[in-house]
C-alpha cells in the first residue's frame, strides 16, 4: 500500500499509540486532541513525549488542537476514532459532520453501548446511526489483546479488524500492519 494520510482524533493513550504503527509504515500522521486533550497536545508539540503514556512518539507526526480538525482532515485516507467510550457521543455529534465523505473511520474504542432494552450495540453501529443525513462514511473497529503501551512499544500481538466491507478492512489492515 502506498503512503497514506491518517488522521487520528483523540490524543489519549490508545489514539496516540496508533500513531506508532502508522508512522512505522511511512504514512503521514496527524494527531488531533479533543477538548480534553489540550495539555497532551501542547506537551507533544513541545517535547514529543506523551505525558500520560510516558513514551516518545515517532518523529514526523503533526499535532492539532481540536479547533484545527478541518486542517488535519485535508486529504485524509483514514480517520481513526481514538476517543474513550465516554467520548463516542461527542465524536458523533462534533466530529462526524466535519469528516469528509468516503473516508473510512476505524474505531479503537473498547466496549459496547447498553440500550435501555438490554441489547448491546458496537460503537461503529452507534456512530453509523449518528451519521448526518447525506454523509457517506463507513465505520470499522479493531479489537484484541492490545494495550496502548504494547502498541507504542511495538510488542507483537494479534488484533481483529471488523466491519461490513472486506475491501476497506484489507485497506485499513494494510496501513497499520
Amino acid at each position: 500500500i502506498s503512503m497514506a494520510a491518517i488522521t487520528i482524533i483523540g490524543a489519549g493513550m490508545m489514539g496516540s499509540a496508533m500513531s506508532v504503527p502508522a508512522r512505522a509504515n511511512g504514512h503521514t500522521v496527524r494527531l488531533v486532541g479533543t477538548h480534553l486533550d489540550r495539555e497532551i497536545i501542547e506537551t507533544l508539540i513541545k517535547a514529543g513525549e506523551h505525558p500520560k503514556m510516558r513514551r516518545k512518539l515517532p518523529e514526523g507526526i503533526a499535532y492539532f488542537q481540536v479547533e484545527a480538525v478541518a486542517d488535519a482532515l485535508v486529504g485524509a485516507d483514514l480517520v481513526i476514532c481514538g476517543v474513550s467510550s465516554f467520548g463516542v457521543d461527542w465524536f458523533g455529534t462534533e466530529m462526524l459532520p466535519k469528516l469528509p465523505d468516503g473516508v473510512p473511520v476505524l474505531s479503537v474504542t473498547k466496549g459496547l453501548e447498553l440500550l435501555e432494552d438490554g441489547t448491546l450495540k458496537t460503537f461503529p453501529q452507534v456512530l453509523s446511526e449518528m451519521l448526518p443525513e447525506g454523509k457517506r462514511i463507513s465505520f470499522h473497529a479493531v479489537g484484541g489483546p492490545c494495550t496502548s503501551y504494547g502498541l507504542a512499544d511495538r510488542h507483537q500481538t494479534e488484533v481483529v479488524f471488523c466491519g461490513n466491507d472486506l475491501e476497506t478492512l484489507r485497506f485499513i489492515r494494510g496501513l497499520l500492519d
